[in-house]
């Protein structure tokens, strides 16, 4: 009797822990977003013409310096084998009106992220709007392991942004 009554209670513990698992997954969103600002001390129009070149790709995203990139037709993004052998897109969205970029990151075939960026000319420099979108899967148990990614996100945006504001300062050293 002893043996039926722990497999019911074990029984009882996992079929509470799914329901459990699917409840809070329903609370969790499909994606991370991730907002950031930082302030540049160059003109808003040289900066946003280096950003939105791909030939500077490897300056807007940290952990690129390695890879060999490839630039897609008509020039709008690049592309690139990952050290875990897989392909790594970026697609280019400009839009010049409001100086702003997005990039879409794609690996093997299916969207990961945007990353937007937009830039606000100010007396002293230009303000940059840094936004970050991550794809969280469907599955609940990824959805309730990513509640704490933000913090990491923001680790990568602060190396992109230090990356992208040393490249800069090397160009205007160099000119």
């Amino acid at each position: 009797m002893e043996f039926k009554q722990h497999l019911k209670g074990v029984i009882i513990a996992i079929f509470s822990a799914t329901i459990l698992l699917f409840v809070i997954s329903f609370f969790v969103g499909h994606e991370v977003r991730v907002n950031k600002s930082f302030v540049f001390h160059q003109e808003s129009d040289s900066l946003y013409n280096f950003m939105k070149d791909p030939k500077n790709f490897k300056n807007l995203v940290s952990g690129t310096d390695e890879v060999k990139i490839s630039f897609l037709k008509k020039g709008i993004g690049v592309q690139y084998e990952g050290f875990d052998k897989s392909l790594h897109t970026f697609k280019y969205q400009v839009f010049d009106k409001s100086l702003g970029l997005e990039l879409l990151y794609i690996k093997e075939e299916e969207e990961q992220a945007i990353f937007k960026y937009r830039l606000n000319p100010k007396k002293a420099g230009t303000l940059l709007e840094f936004e970050k979108v991550w794809k969280i899967s469907l599955n609940p148990l990824t959805k309730l392991l990513s509640i704490g990614v933000d913090e990491d996100i923001e680790e990568g945006m602060k190396l992109d942004m230090k990356k992208l504001k040393q490249a800069i300062q090397n160009k205007v050293q160099t000119q």
